[in-house]
């Protein structure tokens, strides 16, 4: 009796495993949904770009339920630390996100108080910047700040700014 039993033993992951795998790789169909549309190509996967634009345009709950578990199918044999890393610089909760974003303000603010060392560290990053546009953008961002009574719109789009050198 032990023999027929040992015959039939499965050494692979159980039902719930897989099924827990499954639920995984929806779940990171569904935070592939935050990246915004001009970043998805870097996925290098078509038909899972296709997948979550289609997926972005359903709003009822079961096909969209049904579209993300079918992300999660094409999902299964991907790459998935190129995509979670994608999904971390975008993703506010991560602490990759939260870097960058504290990074991105204080370079602001050190071109705002005409630190020249904030500049050159960002050219030395982002080698292929407009600097006439930025130096305009800080100029203007410190007219605003020394006249006050503006809103900061320049301080803004600063930052915008610096935000899509650093999505590129």
């Amino acid at each position: 009796m032990d023999e027929e039993n040992e015959e039939f033993e499965y050494d692979g992951p159980s039902k719930s495993q897989l099924k827990r795998d499954a639920k995984a790789l929806v779940e990171l169909g569904e935070r592939l949904l935050t990246i915004p549309e001009d970043q998805l190509p870097q996925i290098e996967l078509p038909d899972v770009v296709t997948a979550i634009l289609e997926t972005k345009k359903i709003k009822k709950g079961n096909a969209r339920k049904r579209q993300l578990q079918y992300v999660g199918k094409l999902l299964r044999n991907a790459d998935l630390t190129k995509l979670e890393q994608l999904i971390a610089r975008f993703d506010a909760s991560t602490d990759e996100h939260a870097t960058k974003f504290h990074q991105l303000e204080n370079w602001r603010e050190r071109l705002i108080e005409e630190d020249k060392n904030a500049l050159a560290e960002i050219i030395e990053a982002y080698p292929d910047l407009d600097r006439q546009h930025i130096r305009a953008l800080v100029r203007n961002a410190i007219n605003e700040r020394l006249k006050e009574k503006y809103p900061p719109v320049n301080f803004r789009k600063l930052f915008q700014y610096l935000k899509t050198l650093m999505d590129a």
